[in-house]
């Protein structure tokens, strides 16, 4: 069933009033309802007679009762027929359906049967309705014998009054067979024109989806809330959070704060922020259509920089290291090949002998590109020699090319993956506190949750940058947004808390919805609410690796090398010495 419903009330007068009531009631309620969903019909115990012609009319599915019983099946009912005496009989059955949380968005038919015409005022019965934000509403009741019909359109001129009843001029249309139709469209959507009245949106400054300048909003969410208002004629006003700040959660003690607050306790219309769903908010809001989708991820501090002695490694890669590596277990294994027995027996057959030198020594010298001072002479093993030489200069050719870039980059240890890396590590995490519902089956994660303000998250994330060892949750487009302004250096998790779509959030049944839907589903269908985002959204390289000035840092592995080099031939010259000496 649509989001459009409404209510009808009838009134008490002679028999054949009661009848008119009842088939008015009857032909709207036919016309109007949707057939497959059940009918509420509530009424007076001294009202049964039209009540009773009501439902030998109608013969769809109804609940019938007189509003003193819990009804299980207050969240699924959008259609209500309610007969009451007066306005008086009808404020108590509408605080009786607001207690059992009724969907007052659904439509509804209330009979006003009182056969004093005050008790049935028409201006009382709307102020009424008004209150408990009951739009999708037809108000019947008789006068001077004719059952006359009323709604009203909120807001529906300048000076911004919401409860000014509309008589409905075609009722008596219903009754004629070749003018039903006109009937069909009695329950049309409300709030459409604010006619330049306030609508107050709560909301803060959120890069990139909001940011509030002279009370004028900008961002993907404030350029979408400013064409939202455009579309529905409204004056625009854009609030903070009176209560806490940030989205919004519920706390211990049962109240909330943060933007939907504002929303909860009626300061603002509507709350528009990409905050992340939750059950609490789920069951404590009337949300739109989703517009957009927005991720919660996890940041830590960046891996620890590698010491620049091991950029030499990163000449290569690891398929060029694992080729390379082959290359000198080749030259290994002929060595060994050529001590064995086996090559003894051949070289005794091929006139062969076996090198004096070591060949794996003399192999490592022509890479190391020191003058080779003697050939073989045989010429398959100078080809072979000569071979090795050329895909040594090769080697060192692409190496020295590459070693330049290689030195003036940061390379960085292993970085975290999962939360159970982060764990693993022993880091404290974090966020909003409303983010910690997501881990409610993961009492490890939930157990050591840190609460942070919504102030207190951008701070944080810049000491993150700077080497604080936390793990913070949050959304992932803001932390790409201050990552590109700040150029800070976090680490992003792959692993995302979770992928939540967007939506607008209304309070509980909220008859702006409707018409607020009504204008997103086209924004959503053309792609605009996704161009806008993707405006507004910051790409950006969370490690980059910018080049850096060589300095002398940048040659200490080469240092290294040739030290160790250098400390390697001293001891291997005094061992040649004293093994002379013992000869």
């Amino acid at each position: 069933m649509s989001a459009n419903e409404h209510c009808l009330i009838l009134v008490p007068e002679p028999t054949n009033v009661v009848k008119e009531l009842s088939l008015s009631a009857t032909q709207i309620a036919l016309l109007n309802f949707e057939w497959h969903y059940e009918t509420l019909v509530l009424f007076n115990s001294t009202l049964w007679c039209g009540v009773e012609m009501f439902l030998k009319s109608y013969k769809k599915n109804t609940i019938v009762g007189k509003g003193t019983f819990f009804p299980k099946f207050a969240e699924n009912t959008k259609q209500y027929v309610l007969f009451v005496l007066n306005v008086a009989d009808m404020v108590q059955v509408l605080k009786w359906m607001q207690k059992h949380e009724f969907d007052n968005t659904g439509k509804c038919i209330i009979v006003c049967q009182s056969q004093d015409i005050d008790e049935c005022d028409e201006k009382k019965a709307v102020k009424v309705l008004w209150e408990h934000k009951i739009t999708n509403v037809v108000y019947l009741k008789s006068v001077e014998g004719e059952v006359v019909g009323y709604t009203y359109f909120p807001l529906n001129d300048t000076d911004c009054k919401t409860d000014v009843p509309v008589k409905l001029t075609n009722l008596d249309s219903c009754f004629n067979e070749t003018h039903r139709k006109i009937c069909c469209d009695i329950f049309s959507i409300k709030l459409k024109n604010f006619n330049n009245c306030p609508l107050i949106a709560s909301s803060f400054i959120q890069q990139p989806y909001m940011n509030i300048k002279n009370g004028v909003p900008s961002g993907a969410n404030g350029d979408l809330l400013g064409i939202l208002a455009e579309g529905l004629n409204a004056s625009l006003r854009v609030i903070t959070p009176r209560i806490g700040d940030g989205w919004g959660r519920l706390e211990k003690d049962g109240t909330w704060s943060g933007s939907l607050a504002d929303v909860y306790y009626d300061y603002a219309n509507l709350s528009i922020t990409s905050a992340a769903l939750t059950l609490a908010r789920f069951s404590h809001f009337h949300m739109s259509i989703d517009y957009n989708s927005a991720s919660v991820v996890w940041v830590t501090n960046p891996p620890k920089k590698m010491p620049s002695s091991l950029n030499l490694t990163h000449s290569f890669q690891l398929r060029a290291l694992i080729a390379l590596s082959i290359c000198f277990l080749i030259v290994v294994i002929c060595s060994l090949m050529l001590r064995s027995r086996l090559w003894y027996f051949y070289s005794r057959v091929i006139e062969g002998t076996r090198p004096r030198i070591s060949v794996v020594f003399y192999s490592w010298m022509i890479c190391m590109g020191l003058p080779s001072t003697r050939l073989p002479t045989k010429p398959a093993y100078m080809y072979m020699v000569l071979l090795w030489m050329w895909l040594c200069i090769f080697i060192r050719t692409f190496y020295q090319v590459s070693l330049i870039t290689v030195l003036q980059a940061n390379y960085y240890f292993r970085e975290f993956e999962t939360i159970d890396d982060v764990l693993d590590a022993g880091y404290p995490l974090g966020g909003g506190a409303a983010l910690k519902d997501y881990f409610i089956d993961y009492p490890i994660v939930y157990n050591k949750w840190i609460h942070l303000n919504t102030v207190d998250i951008i701070p944080m994330m810049r000491s993150v940058s700077k080497g604080y060892e936390f793990v913070l949750a949050m959304n992932m487009e803001t932390a790409q947004a201050i990552i590109s302004e700040e150029k800070i250096n976090v680490h992003i998790l792959p692993q995302k808390v979770v992928t939540s779509p967007t939506v607008i959030f209304f309070k509980k049944f909220s008859p702006l919805a409707a018409s607020v839907n009504r204008i997103l589903v086209n924004l959503v269908e053309s792609g605009f609410s996704y161009k806008l985002h993707e405006f507004y959204t910051a790409k950006v390289n969370e490690t980059e690796n910018t080049l850096e000035p060589i300095n002398i840092d940048h040659y200490t592995g080469c240092y290294v090398v040739l030290i160790l080099g250098w400390l390697i031939s001293f001891i291997f010259f005094v061992g040649e010495i004293l093994f002379n000496k013992k000869k």
